[in-house]
């Protein structure tokens, strides 16, 4: 991803028609070895925080889950221009910033103790049928409910991901625990996102902390799945082995490129 225009970032309006503002603490569990916070617990917060947003346009998972959809979380895309410290109070400020191709699309803005805009990140969510366990049609209750207008994008995200190299190299394997589960019955997108980090940095340390990352979810994981994290040149994919008619292929459950 390219560098972003940090002023313009900073001097973007929160909406008044879909504008959501809260404060998250960064803990001590929630840093490296650095005593920075981690690149997860920043998507934690957010993952929180488009929740509360949600809420505020009755579009939660507490006003859809009765009607059998949800929101997913199907891309996002993160730059960080420095990683808050320990015990340090961030804000965070999110709104939907467009709607298309069945793609709701929000964006984020961190900001520091002393004002200045320590991340970024635009995030892309697709309806979810939680019975058929694919994605939903967009219901005319939910259209009547988006804001209008859309708040302004604070990046511009490629409309379609970077395809991994040929070449990617095992680095690890992991079976889904019923730990690492959500609300939804499948990994969490924060623990995707864990997974592919543990192997990433330099020296695989567990604390890596990117300066971007764009991370695409294709499809669940769930329960007992058994996947293999692959990396290469800057990119990483969480695969499955799934076997059909006697015949066994490798799926891509996620695809994620970062920059050191």
């Amino acid at each position: 991803m390219p560098d972003p225009d940090w002023t313009k970032i900073a001097a973007a309006a929160l909406p008044d028609n879909c504008g959501w503002r809260g404060q998250y603490r960064v803990r001590y569990s929630e840093i490296g070895q650095n005593g920075l916070a981690t690149l997860p617990a920043l998507a934690d917060y957010m993952q929180d925080a488009a929740g509360c947003g949600a809420k505020r346009l009755a579009l939660a998972y507490d006003d859809t889950v009765d009607r059998g959809v949800a929101w997913v979380l199907a891309r996002m895309a993160i730059i960080v221009r420095h990683y808050p410290a320990n015990g340090e109070t961030i804000t965070i400020e999110t709104w939907p910033s467009g709607f298309s191709h069945r793609m709701a699309c929000r964006d984020f803005r961190l900001i520091d103790e002393s004002g200045s805009v320590c991340a970024v990140a635009q995030s892309f969510w697709a309806l979810f049928d939680l019975q058929a366990r694919r994605a939903a049609r967009w219901p005319d209750w939910l259209i009547a409910r988006l804001p209008d207008p859309p708040g302004p994008k604070l990046i511009e995200v490629s409309q379609r991901p970077a395809h991994p190299p040929a070449n990617m190299t095992m680095t690890d394997h992991i079976t889904a625990r019923a730990s690492d589960l959500d609300i939804y019955g499948h990994v969490n997108n924060v623990r995707l996102m864990q997974w592919v980090l543990a192997t990433s940095g330099p020296d695989k340390t567990a604390d890596f902390q990117p300066a971007s990352f764009d991370m695409q979810f294709r499809t669940e994981c769930r329960l007992h799945d058994r996947v293999e994290i692959r990396q290469a040149d800057g990119y990483a994919t969480i695969s499955r082995h799934d076997t059909q008619d006697g015949k066994t292929s490798d799926t891509d459950l996620v695809r994620a490129q970062f920059v050191l």
